[in-house]
């Protein structure tokens, strides 16, 4: 793993709600509507999406819209990107160099 994707990835899991989301998606295992999240973790949909914008940018989520042809609208759904994440001093010392 390269320094400016570990960075990233350490970003987008920088803050306790992120981390609750990942969480929930890894418990779930299966792609979620962001109400679905939202209710989940007893927060509102704004607040939701600006963290998921955030995983996704990190690439620790990823999003696929989905038409809902009986409400007549287009619901974007949120699933975990598998990854395996290990850090420790002698890590960093080899992504520096």
């Amino acid at each position: 793993m390269d320094i400016e994707k570990l960075a990233k990835m350490l970003d987008g899991l920088g803050h306790p709600l992120r981390l609750k989301i990942v969480g929930l998606l890894a418990r779930e295992n299966r792609a979620m509507y962001l109400n679905e999240i939202a209710n989940g973790l007893g927060i509102n949909r704004a607040l939701a999406k600006v963290h998921l914008k955030k995983l996704e940018a990190a690439g620790i989520v990823k999003s696929k819209v989905v038409l809902d042809e009986e409400r007549g609208k287009a619901l974007r759904f949120y699933e975990l990107v598998p990854f395996d994440l290990h850090l420790s001093p002698e890590i960093l010392e080899e992504v520096v160099e």
